[in-house]
Parts: structure tokens; C-alpha cells; sequence
């Protein structure tokens, strides 16, 4: 039996308004970081892109389940 889970929706708004965010921080040409706010823009990039890396098996793993698929080891394609 499958435990709850949150919905992915709430995690998929989520990443949408960080690029809103960010997006707005392009249509400003006038605006001129320092380096602290650029040190700070830096965040956002480095953890979505970090986020990226444990969700794409999760995704490859939910894909073969949804098509009767048996799950993969990954700790045997690193040995």
C-alpha cells in the first residue's frame, strides 16, 4: 500500500515562480548586482540545477512503474 505523498502540483508552482523571479531580474537592464546580490542570484541556479540530478531517476523509475516495468538498482551501475 502506498503511503502519502504531497502533490506535485505544490512543488511544480514552486519552480515556476523561482524562474518568475529570476526572469524579472533579465528585464531589468538597468539593474547592476553587487557582489553580494550576485553571490544571492547564484543560489536559486545552484539548487535547482543540484535538484535536477535525484529527480530525473525518480522520474525514470515512476515512467517504468506506470508501464509495468520492473525497478532498476542503481547501486549495480555503479559497481
Amino acid at each position: 500500500m502506498s503511503k502519502p505523498k504531497p502533490p506535485l502540483v505544490h512543488a511544480e508552482k514552486l519552480v515556476q515562480e523561482a524562474g518568475a523571479f529570476v526572469y524579472c531580474y533579465r528585464r531589468d537592464t538597468g539593474d547592476r548586482p553587487g557582489p553580494s546580490n550576485l553571490t544571492t542570484f547564484r543560489r536559486p541556479e545552484t539548487r535547482l540545477f543540484r535538484s535536477d540530478a535525484p529527480v530525473r531517476p525518480i522520474t525514470i523509475r515512476m515512467e517504468r512503474r506506470f508501464h509495468g516495468e520492473t525497478d532498476v538498482n542503481e547501486h549495480e551501475w555503479s559497481r
